[in-house]
């Protein structure tokens, strides 16, 4: 068990009460005092716990996350970020999945910004930034991960998807690939939309045209890549290359080539994304675009942290006492991806 309170007030010689008003950024001790109690609390490693830092503003100490799915190797790693960062920080975790289901995502976000939790994380697939906009006007603040249409309304997070559409499709371009496939995942999904919007810039930008022959959907899953995959590599002018919007689905493309005499990547070259632990123990290990997924969960907690609160001296603190307090902090994230180059890439061979 770690430090206490009390454990603090008798190192630094000092009550409870000053210790609280430490810990809670609140006025009625001396500086010099403030300076001596944070030392101590770095000294003996004391960390806040948001529960009973919260009793006065009536917080709960807990975090709520809303995720499409738990299946998901991408939103695995998310979640592994949030919790990692929530431990950290004396968070209690609330996870919700939603399954991509409209209904469910309004009736999950209602429930979680409604003083049930301190703070919401959210990824979601069907709701309008309309819908998120009005969400953020509660009193509990929400950041959203991976959806640019909300960016400079509500704090966001996101992976710059255009520029990751760009650089996997460049690649294979360059590689020499003409004829370039591209898997869609689940329909509403902004990232697979800006990864698609990439795939037509780098194509464009090397004097190729978009074939819409070419493009299939999928929805992000093994099944959906093997069988947007069979259709694809069944053409009579079958591309020499193919785009999955995730790994998953790119796993399905190179079950799909094996299915029908194809060999990764002599005769077709896959390319996936999200850099999932499975991507280097298959064979040909997959050449993919690695998002940094435990990052922006932890960063979407850190964001949150600052959300609820607030430096009193800070615009944040000024703000937050405005009616529309949750839409004060207008905070814009956005990292960037990394092709990471394997074995399922080659140039065209035919």
């Amino acid at each position: 068990m770690g430090p206490t309170i009390r454990d603090i007030a008798k190192a630094a010689n000092v009550s409870t009460a000053a210790v609280s008003y430490v810990i809670n950024d609140k006025p009625g001790v001396s500086e010099e005092t403030r300076l001596k109690i944070q030392r101590i609390m770095r000294e003996m490693n004391y960390r806040p716990n948001p529960q009973a830092r919260g009793l006065a503003a009536k917080r709960t100490g807990m975090l709520g996350l809303m995720i499409p799915d738990i299946t998901d190797p991408f939103y695995v790693n998310v979640v592994r970020g949030v919790e990692a960062e929530s431990n950290q920080l004396g968070y209690t975790l609330t996870l919700c999945t939603t399954h991509g289901d409209a209904e469910r995502e309004r009736n999950v976000a209602g429930t979680l910004t409604s003083n049930w939790v301190d703070g919401v994380i959210m990824m979601a697939y069907k709701l309008s930034p309309s819908e998120l906009e009005k969400l953020s006007k509660h009193k509990v603040p929400i950041v959203v991960i991976d959806n640019p249409e909300v960016a400079g309304l509500i704090p966001s997070i996101m992976v710059n998807n255009t520029a990751l559409g760009r650089t996997a499709t460049a690649y294979l371009v360059e590689m020499g690939h003409t004829r370039i496939g591209f898997i869609h995942g689940v329909e509403g999904s902004n990232s697979s939309a800006a990864r698609y919007e990439g795939y037509v810039q780098a194509l464009k930008s090397h004097g190729l045209e978009p074939d819409p022959d070419l493009v299939e959907r999928g929805d992000f899953s093994y099944e959906h890549g093997l069988a947007a995959a069979h259709r694809l590599l069944s053409l009579p002018n079958r591309p020499t290359a193919i785009f999955a919007a995730n790994d998953q689905m790119a796993f399905g493309v190179m079950n799909a080539a094996t299915e029908l005499g194809l060999s990764v990547p002599e005769d077709i070259s896959v390319i996936g994304v999200d850099d999932i632990e499975a991507a280097a123990l298959v064979v040909p290990g997959l050449t993919t675009m690695r998002q940094p997924t435990w990052e922006i969960g932890a960063c979407a907690v850190q964001i949150l942290e600052r959300l609820i609160n607030p430096p009193e001296d800070s615009q944040d603190s000024k703000d937050a006492q405005s009616a529309d307090a949750s839409k004060s902090s207008v905070i814009q994230r956005v990292f960037e991806a990394e092709l990471v180059v394997r074995g399922s890439c080659a140039p065209p061979t035919i």
